[in-house]
């Protein structure tokens, strides 16, 4: 199975010890939700959220397709991955990169 499909069937996906998972957020306390992607990043020990913009779908299942396709936008080179701290953006297109090699 590919990584987009586990991402989308299980939530997450991991590779040598880095999750990649998707959340929804309501940080406006808004009843609607906003999709998110998390990243554990085992060197800093901590959690970090993908603050580029991921369109909120229709549904759950379109926000997902929506955060799944920023990060194949990020992968491809077509989008740069912003968490706030340079090394944890380096370590997580690692971690994409090495996602079809499982």
């Amino acid at each position: 199975m590919d990584w987009k499909r586990r991402l989308r069937e299980d939530g997450f996906v991991e590779v040598d010890g880095f999750r990649i998972e998707l959340s929804l957020d309501n940080t406006f306390m808004d009843l609607d939700y906003i999709p998110r992607v998390l990243f554990y990043d085992p060197p800093t020990g901590r959690w970090h959220v993908l603050r580029n913009p991921i369109p909120k779908g229709k549904s759950l299942e379109e926000s997902w397709d929506s955060a799944v396709e920023v990060l194949c936008r990020i992968r491809e080179g077509k989008e740069t991955p912003v968490f706030g701290e340079e090394d944890v953006a380096e370590r997580f297109l690692r971690a994409l990169e090495r996602l079809d090699a499982q």
